[in-house]
């Protein structure tokens, strides 16, 4: 992928600034870096390596190995190895048990201490600070748990959220989509009780996170395109993904005047596509109809996809969906057409179209038939209109023959 270096604005610059890390990220942090707890290149890279084309990858089982042992993450290292069916260290993971041991007793003195001589709020802190360590280490079960005994005594509102909000990164991080749906709907109610806009536009991005998980790609497109201006999230996912996600789905969603007037003309939109030619490709050739280019795109935007821990699940499903919208955007418009010229846009063979639209037809999810001693691909809804217009016609003629006759009476 060709990478613009160049930009001629103060705002692009900017951008190419923080995409190529010119810009220190941890700067918007909170000092104890919770932001970005969890790491979620740990659950990518993890994600990575159950693909078959990833699963003797030495270089990336050794940065997970690597990461893991640095965090001294035991409780996440066992079910690692676990689900990838690899070889335990044993010293190793002694090794990372023993320092977590150590760090939690450390962690529940604060808590003893702050239970029997200090406040609620310092209470409530020694838990959240123990849920961190907990999620930094990926023990899952118990962090939610002491997140759920911090939230107990936790009194304001923002508080609150974010208490919830790191249930729903935790469900993000090992893909517990349960878990994220029961604290979308806490962090809903107590969204209603008067967050500020930073709040309600986080919930919007875990909200359309969600929805791309669970392949409701109308929510997800509705809230993605409501932040554009406004993305904050930035320790779940980064702007270049953010704005990704928004166009996948507002292409499969919107159509073609709103795809133009929300995407295609969004200045925070265009900012990102001057760094990625292929997302920039797969958008304006389906616009323009440049078929051929498209198909093209399509396949990396598959590729990307398959690799994508959110989006994996769907990527059949999308690009089955996006090609039928590219086959009704040409086919729409004419009465029949060639299926070898119909073919040449696609930059496919006649026997691969044939089959696809076949497929398609069958399913009932095009309305055009081929018929294949002329070559040619018709459509259904010009028979459907003209059948309508004879029923009109006819339906037409039967009302004035009834008025004549009941003029006749009435003149009688």
């Amino acid at each position: 992928m060709e990478t613009v270096r160049n930009s001629q604005s103060d705002d692009a610059v900017f951008y190419d600034a923080i995409c190529n890390d010119l810009i220190d990220p941890t700067s918007w942090q909170d000092e104890d870096g919770e932001d970005k707890n969890p790491n979620f290149e740990i659950a990518r890279l993890k994600f990575l390596l159950t693909l078959p084309e990833y699963a003797n990858d030495e270089e990336k089982k050794n940065k997970l190995v690597e990461w893991i042992k640095n965090d001294e993450m035991a409780p996440y290292y066992e079910r690692v190895y676990e689900e990838l069916k690899w070889k335990r260290d044993k010293n190793m993971l002694k090794e990372m048990q023993e320092a977590n041991k150590k760090a939690l007793e450390s962690l529940e003195s604060e808590i003893e201490y702050a239970q029997n001589n200090l406040g609620t709020i310092d209470i409530k802190v020694a838990y959240v600070n123990k849920a961190a360590y907990l999620s930094k280490i990926g023990n899952k079960d118990d962090t939610i748990k002491t997140l759920a005994q911090a939230y107990d005594h936790t009194v304001a509102l923002g508080c609150k959220l974010d208490n919830v909000f790191h249930c729903i990164k935790i469900g993000l991080f090992f893909n517990d989509l349960d878990l994220i749906k029961r604290n979308l709907s806490r962090s809903e109610q107590l969204i209603e009780e008067g967050a500020d806009w930073h709040y309600r536009n986080c919930f919007k991005i875990y909200t359309g996170l969600y929805s791309l998980a669970t392949r409701d790609f109308t929510t997800a497109c509705d809230v993605f395109t409501s932040v554009i201006s406004t993305f904050v999230c930035t320790e779940l996912i980064s702007l270049s993904t953010f704005i990704k996600y928004t166009v996948y789905s507002a292409m499969l969603i919107l159509k073609r005047n709103d795809l133009q007037s929300k995407i295609m003309k969004n200045s925070d939109i265009l900012q990102a596509l001057h760094r990625d030619n292929t997302l920039k490709q797969y958008l304006f050739s389906f616009y323009n109809s440049e078929f051929k280019d498209f198909f093209k795109a399509l396949a990396e935007v598959e590729i990307d996809m398959r690799q994508d821990a959110l989006l994996h699940a769907h990527y059949h499903f999308y690009v089955k969906e996006m090609k039928i919208k590219a086959y009704d955007q040409l086919l729409s418009t004419y009465i029949s057409l060639n299926l070898s010229y119909m073919a040449d846009r696609f930059g496919v063979t006649e026997e691969y179209l044939e089959e696809d639209m076949t497929k398609l037809i069958a399913a009932k999810r095009l309305n055009y038939k081929i018929d294949r001693v002329s070559g040619n691909i018709v459509n259904m809804r010009s028979d459907k209109r003209q059948e309508m217009l004879e029923n009109v016609i006819k339906n037409g003629d039967v009302l004035l023959n009834r008025i004549h006759k009941l003029s006749r009476v009435v003149n009688i």
